[in-house]
């Protein structure tokens, strides 16, 4: 609408509307004075560079307030296991609905207990065991693993409860199984493993001094660490491990080779011996291919059968548990990426389980 500009020249518009925008900015951003900056005092630099006190008092309060949230549990979980007094079902009902809403304070603690409850003596409901492990991995993956490690039961503080209280090496044992599936972070054997392997031991040491391992024939020693089967008859964990490798009859897979026994695992202790015991047998497979190699599938499906077998687990499971494990060992050792590779070829497709592929042997069989 400006027709009385046309008269102007060219270069005069410009300058009009050079003149007209430096104008408005100025009117809308006026300059303002630069402050000058001064140095900050040498107290006020230490008093930046020291840690403030507040952080630390408020990390005690939280500390203590979870000890507070966790005692009752604990004692009651004590009582379950010394006494039998709840029961595995009452105690479950109770811990059960504090795990339903995965923010509150106290549900890391209810649910780690709910795992841990495997260990209590007599009937455990396979219905509480499964749930507890449902609910193990929805509050874990809710709240992050820092904050369930922080807030969860630990074995330090049940060994604190349990420290003058006789308490069976079988549940020492299944609770070792329990917590190591409690962790969060599985970059080898912690302290509070450490300390339950060494209380399982002491227990069995107490239980039977004079006592052996029924493999290797060898006396127990307080730093030993051991397996004890639901018969209550003890091995060390690496004579469990020779005994899965050997050759043997099918008929005792899964079975006390004292008693002959049919062995039972709880789902949490299941679960902790597949993940151990596939990973000694990835170690075991890396270590085989970088002495020559040679290995087949039928030569993997046995060792995955026998494992299956003895702690009553499904073949499947086992089967796709060892490439899982391949991984973490491969990033431990230096064996080539052909090699790991074709280690990796044996798990792509699953072969028939060979327990089942003679339905004679298996008729023939007594259960």
């Amino acid at each position: 609408k400006l027709w009385w500009l046309e008269a102007f020249e060219t270069s005069t518009l410009v300058q009009l509307s050079n003149s007209l925008q430096r104008c408005c900015t100025a009117a809308a951003v006026p300059k303002m004075p630069k402050a000058k900056l001064k140095r900050p005092s040498k107290a006020k630099r230490k008093a930046k560079c020291k840690p403030e006190a507040t952080n630390t008092v408020a990390s005690t309060c939280e500390v203590e307030r979870m000890r507070k949230v966790k005692e009752p549990f604990l004692d009651m979980f004590v009582s379950a296991l010394t006494k039998g007094d709840p029961d595995p079902s009452e105690m479950a009902w109770h811990l059960t609905w504090r795990c339903i809403d995965a923010w509150r304070s106290d549900a890391p603690a209810a649910c780690s207990l709910m795992l841990f409850s495997e260990a209590l003596p007599g009937h455990v409901n396979l219905c509480d065991v499964l749930e507890a492990i449902d609910y193990h991995h929805y509050v874990r993956g809710e709240i992050g693993s820092d904050r369930w490690e922080e807030r969860r039961v630990n074995a330090h503080e049940l060994l604190e409860k349990l420290k003058n209280v006789e308490v069976s090496p079988r549940s020492f044992s299944v609770l070792h199984r329990a917590v190591s599936v409690a962790c969060a972070w599985k970059d080898g054997p912690s302290e509070e493993l450490k300390a339950l392997s060494l209380a399982t031991a002491k227990a069995v040491c107490q239980r039977d001094p004079e006592g052996a391992c029924p493999i290797c024939l060898l006396g127990w020693q307080p730093e030993d660490s051991v397996l004890v089967l639901s018969c209550n008859h003890v091995l060390h964990v690496d004579c469990f491990w020779k005994m899965i490798t050997a050759a043997g009859s099918d008929a005792l897979r899964g079975c006390c080779r004292v008693c002959r026994t049919p062995v039972y695992w709880g789902p949490v202790a299941r679960s902790n011996l597949r993940c151990t015991l596939a990973s000694a047998l990835a170690a075991a497979l890396v270590r085989q291919q970088r002495a020559g190699g040679g290995l087949t599938q039928a030569d993997v499906t046995e060792y995955c059968s026998r494992v299956s077998q003895e702690i009553g687990d499904t073949f499947e499971q086992v089967w796709m548990e060892v490439p899982h494990q391949l991984l973490k060992v491969q990033h431990k050792t230096s064996l080539p990426s052909r090699e790991m590779a074709s280690l990796q070829r044996l798990f792509e497709t699953l072969p028939p389980n060979p327990f089942y592929a003679n339905l004679d042997q298996i008729l023939e069989m007594d259960y």
